[in-house]
């Protein structure tokens, strides 16, 4: 069974841009210490999160959208999250420990003006995305010009992979 859920928030405005996010990224891989068996490790995205990055971006460009820049501390919240849903085998914006999209931001220092995140499960990165742009919530959430960050997450689940997109603007 393939399922998805789009929820926006909106919140207080701080996101880095495109050099902020370039140099968050190189500090945050140099400096991440050691994980313990509940910590994420941050990692170079995956060759699926960066399939569903550009093919996101591709359909941002078709509405006159600039394109969403990877970061790296959304990236972390998107990852905490998918790991949460496939461990525990449900799909929710809600996480296992009562979390939201806005806390799991919260807790990566994050507090952006606008926010919104797509999950999904059972796709591979060009079926979420399609699956995505077929869905009005979602659509709206990924042609939202607004936003201009991403952070994109897959995990593998005993039904399928796990997605999540979280954005920020």
């Amino acid at each position: 069974m393939r399922r998805m859920t789009t929820h926006p928030r909106r919140t207080p405005r701080r996101v880095a841009l495109a050099l902020a996010a370039a140099a968050t990224t190189l500090g945050s891989l140099a400096l991440a210490p050691s994980a313990s068996a509940e910590e994420v490790v941050p990692a170079a995205p995956d060759p699926a999160a960066l399939r569903v990055l550009d093919l996101t971006n591709a359909a941002r460009a078709q509405a006159g959208c600039a394109p969403l820049l990877l970061d790296p501390a959304l990236g972390d919240a998107a990852l905490r999250h998918t790991q949460d849903m496939a461990v525990h085998g449900v799909m929710s914006h809600t996480g296992t420990d009562g979390s939201t999209p806005r806390t799991r931001l919260a807790a990566e220092g994050l507090s952006p003006w606008i926010t919104a995140e797509n999950v999904a499960y059972g796709y591979d990165a060009d079926g979420v995305v399609g699956a995505w742009l077929a869905s009005p919530g979602h659509r709206r959430n990924i042609l939202d010009c607004r936003l201009v960050a991403v952070g994109i997450a897959e995990q593998a689940g005993a039904i399928g992979p796990y997605w999540t997109q979280v954005f920020a603007g």
